[in-house]
């Protein structure tokens, strides 16, 4: 029997075991390396590949430079900085579960398989849960039946712009992610349904959902990826700013009368993200994330908790946004390391332009 899975914290809950989620036929076939540019836009499934097997592991810093030798922009530090790993916060841990129990109870379906929507402001944090989901899935499923370059357990997408005709060519993009030859006079959605069942296509995460205009636009979209996770068997994640009255308006039964008080929602499982406040609670969740940050630091000079007694600052100047916090971290990271200082310090973090007017 697999053991559990420790949390991070009583407030972060923990993963599940690899045991529970057995998706996937076994297949011997490796998986090839891809040679990837930096950044990776994951538009494309060898892109995607790359980015979900990306060593995230904090460099040992005796092979490291000392700390007065010059710095190159290709530094191992400075890159791992720009990319740390993540920090599992209650947020992406509480998605991963909801995911997980739809997939378990999606898995025999044939039909009716809700999804989940992600939805919050700009900068909480709902791309990096995305993505999260999507590398956690990628690499459990190579854990337990080996690589397989024939096998895709995730496809990840952006909302496809508008065409000139004033629709959004899902097909297309979904086929370009694939990797499948398409042109502008054929509809390439026969052969993508045919790759996703053969490939045991477990996941679809689709980002910036807000972008889809209320009316045709939405209604034509959400009818598409309908149809694709009734053939496919894929249960689909949907993200961005106020996804739920998006989604949930065209997947829910319209023709019933509502009773009085009753929820007009449907039954897709909406999450939503939010900055951590400022109150007592807020701080204590706050400080427990930056804990997590200051773990993953590789300074020289770095001590345990310098990061963690910053929490406060660091919560003023991020405002509770995630993505603000992680760019204080980084940028502030790779500055110690310029300056050959080697350690994150109020004064450092004073320096950096984030969140505030600077005089030029």
């Amino acid at each position: 029997m697999t053991p559990p899975v420790q949390a991070l914290s009583d407030d972060i809950p923990a993963l599940v075991p690899d045991d529970d989620i057995r998706l996937l036929v076994d297949s011997p076939a490796p998986t090839p390396v891809f040679a990837a540019p930096r950044p990776l836009w994951l538009d494309t499934l060898s892109n995607w590949r790359t980015f979900a097997a990306l060593d995230r592991t904090r460099p040992d810093l005796a092979d490291s430079p000392p700390p007065d030798a010059k710095v190159s922009d290709n530094d191992l530090r400075l890159r791992y900085h720009a990319l740390m790993p993540t920090v599992v916060t209650p947020a992406i841990g509480r998605a991963l579960v909801v995911v997980h129990q739809h997939l378990l109870s999606n898995r025999e379906r044939t039909h009716g398989k809700p999804g989940v929507i992600i939805e919050g402001p700009r900068g909480t944090g709902k791309t990096e849960i995305l993505q999260y989901i999507g590398r956690y899935y990628e690499n459990k499923i190579a854990r337990l039946y080996e690589p397989d370059e024939n096998r895709v357990p995730v496809i990840a997408l952006r909302v496809p712009p508008l065409t000139r005709g004033g629709r959004r060519n899902w097909a297309t993009s979904f086929a370009s992610f694939l990797g499948l030859k398409h042109d502008g006079g054929t509809d390439p959605t026969r052969s993508v349904c045919h790759v996703m069942r053969n490939s045991s296509t477990l996941l679809v995460l689709v980002d910036g959902i807000e972008q889809l205009r209320a009316g045709a636009d939405a209604e034509e979209s959400l009818a598409y990826l309908e149809e694709i996770s009734e053939k496919t068997g894929a249960t689909f994640v949907f993200a961005g700013r106020a996804a739920r009255s998006i989604v949930d308006p065209l997947t829910r039964d319209r023709e019933t009368a509502l009773a009085d008080h009753e929820e007009i929602w449907g039954d897709y499982a909406s999450l939503r993200t939010s900055r951590i406040g400022y109150d007592d609670e807020g701080r204590k969740l706050f400080a427990k994330i930056v804990r997590e940050f200051d773990k993953r630091l590789c300074l020289h000079h770095h001590q345990p908790d310098d990061l963690t007694n910053l929490h406060e600052y660091l919560h003023r100047r991020s405002k509770g946004y995630m993505r603000a916090l992680s760019q204080l971290v980084s940028q502030g990271a790779q500055k110690a390391i310029w300056e050959k200082k080697e350690r994150i310090t109020q004064d450092l973090l004073e320096t950096l332009a984030i969140g505030r007017s600077n005089i030029i």
